[in-house]
């Protein structure tokens, strides 16, 4: 069985980025995958203070709940990373997240990940044109295909301002469906 796990980076509850990985993980559940989902916003997670533990051992010096999403993130088979578009980027918690996925990285720049995890960046954003953020999202897909992933794609899912916006898009509902049961296969 599949294990793929997601991760809502948005600080508002219920709203259209964790009904968009939910939906996701969904799809991946349709095709038999085991799921998990976590709120970022609802954790505690530091940023990194750059000062490299995870160089001279195995664990980050910080001890927070980043520890064990470290562990999920490397039994993964497939990661889903959700973010709003603020300030023409993903959250604060999504990117204290995302810096702390240093320890992923070994010194010689090879991955600890199990080869062909799968990873997949969403996005909601008040924007119509879900092409405004593409360099930044190109960026994003290079970091994480850095930390080892296979990453699928970058999805974005446009005029998403109220609690709702997303499940009123039923072209991107079925293709969010779509996208989680790739990751299960």
């Amino acid at each position: 069985m599949k294990k793929v796990i997601g991760f809502n980076g948005s600080p508002r509850k219920s709203f259209n980025t964790k009904s968009l990985v939910k939906t996701i993980l969904e799809g991946a559940e349709k095709k038999g995958a085991e799921t998990k989902l976590y709120d970022l916003a609802k954790m505690n997670i530091g940023g990194c203070i750059g000062c490299v533990a995870c160089r001279r051992g195995p664990d980050c010096s910080i001890k927070d709940d980043m520890s064990d999403l470290l562990e999920e993130i490397k039994s993964a088979d497939a990661v889903v990373f959700g973010s709003p578009v603020y300030m023409l980027q993903m959250t604060s918690q999504a990117k204290a997240f995302i810096d702390r996925l240093f320890p992923i990285i070994k010194n010689d720049f090879t991955s600890v990940l199990k080869t062909g995890t799968k990873a997949l960046f969403v996005y909601t954003q008040g924007t119509v044109d879900t092409e405004a953020f593409r360099s930044y999202f190109n960026h994003n897909e290079n970091m994480l295909q850095h930390f080892g992933f296979t990453v699928e794609k970058s999805f974005a899912v446009g005029n998403t301002r109220d609690k709702g916006d997303f499940e009123k898009q039923e072209d991107k509902v079925k293709e969010a469906m779509e996208l989680g049961s790739n990751l299960a296969i």
